[in-house]
């Protein structure tokens, strides 16, 4: 770990400027996690994951939560041509960097379904000492695969 970035909570400046946007999570309301080591390729020149390479990380999570906890069958068509979503939003807030090689943990939950949108919560957390790398909030919406207008979500 690097010296001093190491923090539990955002910084103080985020929790002025945002303090409603700042939840609390806990690893405990987590339905599934999964396991990852960091790859080489996936770190930047300062030694650390690159923040884009985040959110391939939390997308791995993603899909291994959809085959385990909602039981979507996974096969080349899935994601394209069915069960098709597009991103909304992405909010990750950054509390310490990965590096290379260090396993981490991802926990992966869905704690609202609307009429056409899924909002899903992660954390990454180094498997080591559970201290917290990043916190992310998403919101994906069911899209129709011919239109790609949005369609209501099969439940």
């Amino acid at each position: 770990m690097l010296p001093g970035l190491n923090v539990s909570r955002p910084h103080k400046l985020q929790q002025n400027i945002y303090p409603d946007m700042l939840p609390e999570y806990r690893e405990a309301d987590y339905s599934h996690t999964t396991n990852y080591r960091v790859r080489s390729h996936e770190c930047d020149r300062q030694g650390v994951v690159h923040n884009s390479r985040y959110l391939e990380i939390l997308e791995v999570a993603r899909i291994e939560f959809c085959s385990d906890i909602l039981l979507i069958p996974m096969d080349s068509g899935t994601f394209a041509s069915h069960h098709k979503f597009f991103f909304a939003r992405n909010a990750l807030n950054y509390f310490s960097p990965a590096q290379f090689d260090e396993e981490l943990v991802i926990y992966t939950r869905i704690p609202k379904t609307g009429k056409t949108s899924v909002s899903i919560e992660q954390i990454i957390n180094r498997k080591k000492d559970s201290s917290r790398i990043l916190e992310c909030e998403s919101v994906m919406v069911s899209v129709d695969e011919k239109t790609n207008l949005p369609k209501n979500i099969d439940k």
